[in-house]
């Protein structure tokens, strides 16, 4: 009884600790990237940002990564939000992001968010 009590206190610490330690992002995605193919053969991934901080951001860059089956980077493009510009808390903005084609063994698709905090 004694040990299974404090197996199971110490999943809670761990899980206490992860949460504690996880650190939330500012901007996140603001509904589903949308992945249209042109006439071209070019494709377009359109979505939005959304600052979901108490502070403001600004320099707001959305990079998307197109990955094989086995979960190595085929190719990026990156989409600048917005350079320099502040996005204000609850701000969003859309984004469009382009690749000329993608690769055949394109598999699956990873979006990634980078900013930059405003210095006071």
């Amino acid at each position: 009884m004694k040990k299974s009590f404090l197996i199971i206190s110490f999943v809670f610490g761990v899980l206490f600790l992860a949460a504690c330690i996880a650190e939330e992002s500012a901007v996140e995605l603001d509904g589903p990237v949308l992945e249209t193919e042109n006439f071209d053969g070019s494709v377009d991934f359109n979505g939005a940002v959304v600052n979901t901080a108490n502070f403001p951001v600004q320099s707001v860059y959305v990079v998307i990564f197109v990955k094989d089956s086995d979960g190595n980077a085929l190719a990026a493009t990156s989409a600048l939000v917005e350079e320099g510009d502040i996005l204000d808390p609850a701000q969003s903005f859309f984004f469009t992001a382009s690749f000329d084609n993608l690769p055949p063994e394109a598999h699956s698709r990873e979006v990634q968010i980078y900013y930059d905090l405003l210095e006071e």
